[in-house]
C-alpha cells in the first residue's frame, strides 16, 4: 500500500471501496456559499493528504467537513483551516467482553429471531425503508446527508429477522480504514422486543471480530462535548475557535424536543464504548452561517419544526 505511513482516517459517513479515484458527493450551501462534503468514496489506498490536496483543496469558496476525529481535524488546522467540536463518537474495541446486563440484553432479544447478514437488493432496499418506516420516528422528516441512507453495495448490511420473515431491527456499517467499521444506519421496528437492537450490534461486533477486524464505531452523537484536545484557550468572544463548540451544544441543547441526542448518547453509552470528540472541519475557515446551512441541508430545521408543531396541537 503505497501511502500506508500517511493518515488513512476519513470523516464519518466516507467510505473505502475498491475504486480507483475518490467520488466526492457534494452540496453547495446558500449562506456560507462553502462546499460541504457530507460523504465520499475513497480508494482503499489513498490517504487524507492526497484527497485533501487532489480534490478538497481545488473546490470553489473551500469546503466543510463533518465527522472528523482528532487526526484529521489537526490536519485541517495545520492546512490553516479551522475545526469545531460538535459532537462525540461512540467507539468499541472488536474484543472487548461486553458487561453482564447487556449480554442479558441480547439474549432477550435473540429469542425473537436470528441476525443475518443481507445483500444489497431491491427487495432488501424496499424492506430496510419499509422498517424505517415502521420506526418510532417513521412518521417525523428524516435526515439527510448526516449518514448514509442508501443501502448500496458501499455498505454493508444485516437485519435480526423474526420467524415469519418480519424485520425487527437493521443496520449498515461502512468502512473508514482497515480494521474500523463505522454504523450508517440503526433501525427498530416500533414495536419490537426488548434487546433486539442489542443482540444486533453484538452478533455484527461478533462476525467482524472473527473476520479479524478491530473497532466498531457506533456513530456520532450531536451536541455532546468532551474537553476538546484542540482548543485550550477560554471561551471570550463568540463563534472563537475556544467558543464554537460550547455554543453549538448549547443550541442543540435548546432544540432538544426536536432531537432527542441524549437518548441517543443513553443507548450508547450501554456498550461501554471509547468516547472521542468529533470536530466540523472548514478551509480555508469555518464561518457561523454554516449552522444554518447545516440544519437546513440535513433537515434538522425540519424536525425541529415538526416538533414544535406536534407540541402546538396537544
Amino acid at each position: 500500500m503505497p501511502f500506508s505511513s500517511e493518515i488513512l482516517d476519513l470523516p464519518l459517513s466516507w467510505a473505502r471501496t475498491d475504486i480507483a479515484a475518490p467520488r466526492l458527493r457534494t452540496l453547495r450551501l446558500p449562506l456560507s456559499r462553502r462546499t460541504w462534503v457530507p460523504c465520499a468514496d475513497a480508494p482503499l489506498d489513498w490517504p487524507f493528504r492526497r484527497i485533501f490536496e487532489e480534490r478538497l483543496r481545488s473546490l470553489p469558496r473551500g469546503f466543510i467537513l463533518q465527522g472528523c476525529n482528532k487526526t484529521l481535524a489537526r490536519y485541517v488546522l495545520g492546512q490553516g483551516g479551522q475545526t469545531a467540536q460538535v459532537g462525540v463518537e461512540a467507539l468499541l474495541t472488536m474484543d472487548a467482553p461486553p458487561k453482564a446486563s447487556l449480554l442479558d440484553l441480547a439474549r432477550r432479544g435473540r429469542r425473537w429471531g436470528e441476525v443475518r447478514a443481507l445483500r444489497p437488493t431491491d427487495d432488501n432496499r424496499a424492506k430496510m425503508n419499509a422498517l424505517w418506516e415502521a420506526t418510532v420516528h417513521g412518521s417525523k422528516p428524516r435526515l439527510q446527508c448526516a449518514f448514509r441512507t442508501d443501502f448500496d453495495a458501499s455498505v454493508r448490511g444485516f437485519a435480526l429477522v423474526g420467524p415469519n420473515d418480519d424485520w425487527l431491527g437493521a443496520m449498515t456499517i461502512s468502512t473508514m480504514k482497515p480494521g474500523y467499521w463505522h454504523v450508517e444506519l440503526l433501525l427498530r421496528r416500533q414495536d419490537a422486543p426488548v434487546g433486539v437492537m442489542e443482540a444486533l450490534i453484538l452478533d455484527v461486533q461478533a462476525r467482524l471480530l472473527a473476520e479479524g477486524e478491530q473497532w466498531l464505531s457506533l456513530g456520532a452523537t450531536p451536541f455532546v462535548t468532551l474537553r476538546d484536545p484542540l482548543t485550550s484557550e477560554p471561551c471570550r468572544v463568540p463563534w472563537s475557535p475556544a467558543c464554537r463548540g460550547r455554543f453549538i451544544a448549547r443550541t442543540g441543547r435548546l432544540l432538544r424536543f426536536g432531537y432527542d441526542y441524549r437518548g441517543l448518547y443513553q443507548f450508547k453509552a450501554k456498550f461501554e464504548p471509547r468516547w472521542r470528540p468529533l470536530h466540523l472541519c472548514g478551509w480555508p475557515d469555518l464561518p457561523w452561517r454554516i449552522l444554518p446551512d447545516l440544519s437546513w441541508a440535513t433537515r434538522h430545521l425540519h424536525l425541529v419544526g415538526y416538533a414544535a408543531l406536534q407540541r402546538m396541537r396537544r
